[in-house]
Formats: structure tokens, sequence, C-alpha cells
């Protein structure tokens, strides 16, 4: 019994782990700032100056997925105290108006940009992580 719970856990833990490949893109002003397929914090941030933020235009999020007919795709934007105050639901893609970050984080110094996945049968438990796909620090 003890080797088909861990068969069973090993199984549900490939999948979660097939499901989190692909590869993004984060864009600011229609310009690739960040490409990547690894969550890694460090290498994923990237720094703006103020007087590029103040601009208009849009920050936006492509995420390719190798799979995508499994999963549901959301994306959250937190702050530095890990609140969450924007999120993008069942999507592979998003594109945020510069302005509306800019009411959701007014005095932040952070944006952090994580995506979750959840699969597209609810009867289907999985264990839900948040992937670190890129910090925003604004100087």
């Amino acid at each position: 019994m003890k080797y088909l719970l861990l068969l069973i856990g090993l199984f549900f833990s490939g999948i979660l782990t097939q499901a989190q490949n692909g590869s993004w893109k984060i864009k600011l002003y229609n310009k690739v700032i960040l490409s990547a397929n690894k969550e890694d914090a460090v290498k994923n941030e990237r720094k703006i100056k103020k007087a590029e933020w103040k601009k208009p235009g849009n920050l936006e999020i492509i995420f390719t997925e190798d799979d995508s007919n499994t999963w549901m795709r959301y994306f959250h934007f937190v702050d530095e105290q890990d609140n969450e105050l924007f999120r993008k639901d069942s999507t592979t893609s998003v594109k945020v108006p510069l302005s509306t970050l800019r009411k959701l984080f007014p005095g932040k110094k952070k944006i952090i940009i994580y995506t979750t996945i959840s699969p597209l049968d609810p009867n289907l438990a999985i264990r839900i992580r948040r992937v670190h796909l890129c910090t925003i620090k604004l100087l």
C-alpha cells in the first residue's frame, strides 16, 4: 500500500513538473526586457527608471507552453510585502497598461510577477506552486 501511494505521488509530481515547462517574454513599450525559460529570482530581475515608468504604454507577458490544452494559467502581480494587487486568469498572455499598474502600485519599489496553473479538470487535485517570472525594480 505504501508503494502504491508513493508511486501515485511520484506520478502527480511528474505531471506538475511537466506543467511548468515553457518560456516567457516580458515586454515594456513593445520592447522585450526579459526572455526566459527558467525560474531565477536574481537573473529575472529588471530595473526601470521612474522616467520610463511614467511614460504611457503597456507591460506585456507572453507565456509559451509546451502543452497548453491541459492547464489553466494565471498571472499574479504582487508587491514587496507579497500582497496581490492584480491578477489575470485563464490566459497565456496579458497586456496591462502602465497607467493601471501605477494606480495599483503607488509608491512601491518592486513589482513581482508570478504564474500559477490549475488543471482543466476540477476533480484532479495537485499542489499549486507559484513560479517567479520577473521582478521589476523601480528606480
